[in-house]
């Protein structure tokens, strides 16, 4: 039995195999520059959710305190600022600043701390803080991020009043 000729083996030529190789190459390369893409992403997510967890941390360190504490500089240096805050890992160059400003007379003058390196040190302070009712906290994060290894800041801001909520 003869097979007519009409049946010949037919096959993908060079050109066209060149061709589905550039594409799946081409989708491989979009697929690997997706996935760093995501993996910054990640990794930024990251990095903003353990600085509001040390800003937080912080700031409810700060709301346990009794007045004195809270407006005496040495204190929140030696039992505050020298701790190093749980959640830290992930951070490169923390930087930690506090101040504390009068509420009702801002421009008195403030209390200003920084935790660089796992130091903490007293950069201005205010002794009058004591006879206020009232201090505005600022806590500020500083750190180098992804991506690109950019500069980072995270700050919260709260009030405090001489006797809690209810007095």
């Amino acid at each position: 039995m003869r097979l007519p000729n009409s049946q010949q083996k037919a096959g993908f030529s060079l050109i066209e195999t060149t061709v589905a190789a550039a594409i799946a190459a081409t989708f491989l390369a979009s697929l690997f520059t997706m996935n760093v893409a995501t993996m910054d992403t990640i990794r930024a997510a990251k990095e903003s959710i353990a600085a509001s967890q040390i800003l937080q941390q912080r700031m409810e360190s700060l709301r346990i305190a009794n007045w004195h504490q809270v407006t005496d500089a040495v204190w929140l240096r030696d039992n505050l600022l020298n701790a190093q805050a749980a959640g830290t890992a992930p951070l490169k160059g923390l930087v930690e600043t506090l101040i504390i400003v009068p509420y009702a007379n801002p421009g008195a003058g403030t209390t200003q701390l920084q935790r660089s390196g796992g130091t903490a040190t007293i950069v201005s302070q205010n002794a009058a803080l004591l006879a206020e009712n009232a201090v505005k906290i600022l806590w500020t994060v500083n750190y180098t991020g992804s991506p690109n290894s950019q500069s980072i800041t995270r700050q919260i801001v709260t009030i405090l009043a001489k006797g809690g909520v209810a007095k």
